[in-house]
């Protein structure tokens, strides 16, 4: 019997499918006003899962738009009470159950300086949802699972349509077409190596860079909310400072490479890491069969679909690890869809 958690994984596809027609229009919308007001920063106000996904989306704006993306400090306006210069500026709002009382507060103090407000919601009648300007839906109906699945995918596509409309780019928006059939294959991948290697696992590191980071940092997450695994994300550029003296004979490690620019580096990584002893789990989506060969055969290579886009790519990623967590978690003697000690809701002031 499946976890509720694993059954709300394996409903990202359709949740994804139905999104990018229902969103579209709005998203034409939305593009029109920035590019009228033309804002020189962008700013995320997020806690949490949603909060990885921002950091998705600072890379998306910043190499896809050339837009200057920072994370907001909530508790510089809740706790500090001090209010930022924001005019003309993009505010965007990330929050699953849009209940979060901070990131709330900060759409409303930014909508008021005069900034562009978006709220990424899957909850459209919520307080998030009522400050912002605009609301992007992610569609993703109830999640009755602690842990969030298709919510975070669901938010990580809605920056991609945003963003590949808001740039015009049509490889991108071409690719996103095909996301939901490579998130269904991903559901059905075999990652029992992976499940091997932690079964008995106290302590792990997951690794990612530029677009895989934010996966990584999810990952991690849900290592330590799942699975009772002591987990940490780190850029593969950051591992080879401090973090390195963790990495010892047999220690797991956990490696999400798309095939971008960042690709060669992770290569080196993985090949470091096994000189050294560890034991590295390698998750990277081929663009072509053929390039198979550029992995060597120092990590432990986890199946996924073929790769149709670097930046997609990284979805399907976190949604294979997602089915493999929540099986872990049960083979650990663990609920995946109820943690201790965590709600689904936390609110933070």
């Amino acid at each position: 019997m499946l976890s509720q958690m694993e059954v709300e994984a394996q409903e990202t596809p359709q949740v994804i499918s139905r999104q990018f027609a229902d969103n579209y229009t709005l998203l034409e919308a939305l593009t029109v006003r920035i590019q009228g007001i033309r804002p020189s920063v962008a700013v995320t106000v997020a806690r949490g899962s949603s909060d990885h996904a921002a950091t998705f989306l600072k890379y998306l704006l910043e190499t896809r738009a050339g837009l200057i993306t920072s994370s907001a400090a909530p508790s510089v306006l809740t706790l500090y009470q001090k209010q930022l210069p924001q005019k003309n500026s993009l505010v965007l709002g990330i929050s699953q159950s849009g209940v979060t009382p901070d990131v709330a507060e900060v759409i409303w103090a930014a909508r008021k300086a005069g900034a562009i407000t978006v709220g990424f919601v899957n909850d459209t009648d919520s307080p998030l949802a009522d400050a912002a300007e605009y609301i992007v839906p992610l569609g993703a109906g109830v999640e009755k699972s602690i842990a969030a699945t298709k919510t975070y995918i669901a938010t990580l596509a809605a920056f991609i349509q945003f963003v590949g409309i808001f740039t015009g780019d049509q490889v991108l928006l071409n690719a996103i077409s095909e996301l939901p059939e490579l998130l269904q294959q991903a559901t059905q991948k075999d990652w029992s190596t992976a499940m091997t290697a932690y079964q008995g696992c106290k302590t792990t590191l997951v690794i990612g860079r530029g677009f895989g980071y934010p996966i990584a940092q999810e990952a991690a997450l849900k290592f330590k909310e799942i699975a009772k695994i002591h987990a940490e994300a780190f850029s593969g550029a950051e591992l080879l400072h401090g973090p390195l003296a963790l990495v010892e004979k047999e220690f797991p490690l956990f490696l999400f490479a798309q095939q971008d620019e960042t690709f060669s580096g992770m290569q080196a990584v993985a090949k470091k890491m096994k000189m050294i002893g560890a034991k590295v789990l390698l998750a990277s989506p081929m663009l072509h069969e053929s390039e198979k060969d550029l992995l060597d055969m120092s990590s432990i290579l986890l199946p996924l679909p073929h790769g149709i886009h670097p930046v997609c790519d990284t979805l399907v990623m976190i949604q294979a690890f997602y089915c493999m967590i929540a099986k872990l978690s049960v083979t650990r003697g663990f609920n995946p869809d109820a943690p201790t000690h965590l709600t689904k809701v936390t609110k933070t002031w």
